[in-house]
Parts: structure tokens; C-alpha cells; sequence
């Protein structure tokens, strides 16, 4: 899309701008943590001037990147923006997520440099039919803030961490477990509950999570990070419309379900399986 309009801009950015920052796929391979069984990059730009500009890129993203706006900014409400410059403004931070959770670190921090200014410009974007956009970028902006160390060399062995959104925070930092250390690595499933893992469901999120269990080795090292939507959105309106008797039912059932497809992916896959704590749910 920004190849075919270099012009269109959202917010002042350009597609131009844009593209201008998004690397190639070997270049963002030469620039991510990759597991130590992987072969060696064969990017052209592997150890050259060119690979080097690009880890520079990774400097210091402002400290409210991503943060709450300032009194006085925003001039715009998001309400008020055309329908078109939304959606281009969606497309740039849709990006973002996309680098970031592929682990192209450098090239979102530059990109978060580029967006910040003109996500100010335009006040309430989580009230606009691009919210989800909005909040990941948000997300990642704000990650970007205390940026990981670079990859290790030699890499580092990844221990997945399959989840929501909530996968975002603990990407790309490094942990010790059973005495090695080991860099997360994010499996990101936007968007999934638990309830649409149930046999027979056909929405997309399902369809996503095994995708994101496909892309995986078998035998990998995978924490699951899931049911907070359901807590947060589905549980409660489910009880209130007497799908179930009480809440502790409406929780054992979406636990059964959780643990029914974990249990298989282990026995099929050979995962060594770790379940993370259901985050809290927010106030909302």
C-alpha cells in the first residue's frame, strides 16, 4: 500500500516515511534473536555497514512514547478525523506491532520516533473504531522505552511466551530457568479467549492460536498466557445471560477447555508446557 501511495499521509506522516523505515525480511532477521539451532543468517547484510546502521537505529525512544497525552495536545479528536486517515494511521501502527513482535527491534524503535508526533496530534484515539491499533502501538511505544539488550552471540535459547497482548511485556527480555538463561520470545494471539478454543468453534482467534502453535518446534519451551479477555469480557455477560448457574461454573468450563487443548498440544507436539497466572483484569 505505501509503495502504490507515497503520498497519502495520516497525521503529516507519509507512507514514504514509512516505508523508508520498514527493513527487509533479512534485514530484520539479521536483527532478531534467533535460537541457537537456527542456521546462520544468510542475509546479505549480515555483519556489514548496512546491518550496523540498522542496530543503531535502536536509540533511546522518548520516555512517554506511547504514554497518555499532555494537556494541550492532541488538537483533533479522533472522532472528528476522516475515515481514510484512521485507517492509514491503523496500517503505520499495525506495523509497529508487527516489528516489534518479530523481534526487529531497531527498526521499531525508529518507527516510534517517526508516529509519537503525529499520534499526539489527534486526542482519544481509544474511542475511534482503530482503538485496538491504537492500543497496541501504545504498548509497544511503551516497551520500547527500556529497550532489551541486543541478541546475544551466541543466540540465546528461546522460551515462548504464547498469549494475548499480555505477551507483549515480557518480550525479548532475557530470565533464567532451570540455570540457563533464555531470551522470551512472544507468540502473540491477538485477541484469543479461552472459550474459542472450545471443539467446534470456527472464529478466527482459534483459528490464529493453532497457526501461532504450528510456527513452533516440537519439544519447544512455551508459557501460556491466556483467559484474561474472558475474565475481563466473557464470563460475567455469559453468566449474566444464564448461559451458566453461577460464575464458578462459567470458570470451570473455559479452565476445562484450556486444559483439554493444552494437554494435546503436549501429547501431539511435545511441548514442555508452562500455564502463567491469568493477569489481572483492569478496570475498564
Amino acid at each position: 500500500h505505501c509503495d502504490a501511495n507515497p503520498q497519502r499521509a495520516a497525521a503529516g506522516v507519509r507512507c514514504a516515511d514509512v516505508a523508508a523505515l520498514l527493513p527487509t525480511r533479512e534485514q530484520c532477521e539479521a536483527a532478531r534473536w534467533r535460537p541457537p539451532s537456527a542456521p546462520p543468517s544468510a542475509s546479505p547484510c549480515k555483519g556489514t555497514a548496512e546491518e550496523a546502521a540498522l542496530r543503531a537505529a535502536a536509540t533511546e525512544v522518548a520516555p512517554d512514547a506511547g504514554g497518555e497525552l499532555a494537556d494541550g495536545e492532541g488538537a483533533r479528536l479522533g472522532k472528528e478525523a476522516p475515515p481514510l486517515e484512521l485507517d492509514l494511521l491503523a496500517l503505520y501502527f499495525t506495523a509497529l506491532k508487527v516489528l516489534f513482535v518479530s523481534g526487529c527491534l531497531p527498526a521499531a524503535s525508529a518507527l516510534v520516533r517517526l508516529l509519537e508526533p503525529a499520534r499526539r496530534q489527534i486526542r482519544d484515539l481509544h474511542l475511534t473504531l482503530i482503538r485496538n491499533e491504537n492500543a497496541y502501538y501504545c504498548c509497544a511505544a511503551m516497551l520500547l522505552t527500556t529497550p532489551p539488550p541486543q541478541p546475544a552471540d551466541p543466540p540465546l535459547a528461546p522460551l515462548y511466551v504464547a498469549g494475548d497482548s499480555h505477551a507483549l511485556s515480557p518480550s525479548w527480555r532475557v530470565v533464567r530457568w532451570r540455570g540457563q538463561p533464555r531470551v522470551l520470545a512472544p507468540v502473540l494471539v491477538t485477541g484469543l479467549k479461552l472459550w474459542h478454543l472450545r471443539d467446534g468453534a470456527d472464529f478466527f482467534p482459534k483459528a490464529n492460536f493453532e497457526a501461532a502453535a504450528a510456527s513452533l518446534p516440537d519439544g519447544a519451551d512455551v508459557v501460556f498466557a491466556f483467559g484474561e479477555i474472558d475474565c475481563r469480557e466473557g464470563l460475567l455477560l455469559a453468566v449474566e445471560r444464564a448461559r451458566y448457574r453461577d460464575l464458578a461454573q462459567a470458570i470451570d468450563t473455559v479452565v476445562d477447555i484450556y486444559i483439554r487443548t493444552l494437554r494435546r498440544l503436549a501429547a501431539r507436539r511435545r511441548f514442555n508446557i508452562l500455564v502463567h497466572p491469568v493477569p489481572p483484569v483492569l478496570p475498564e
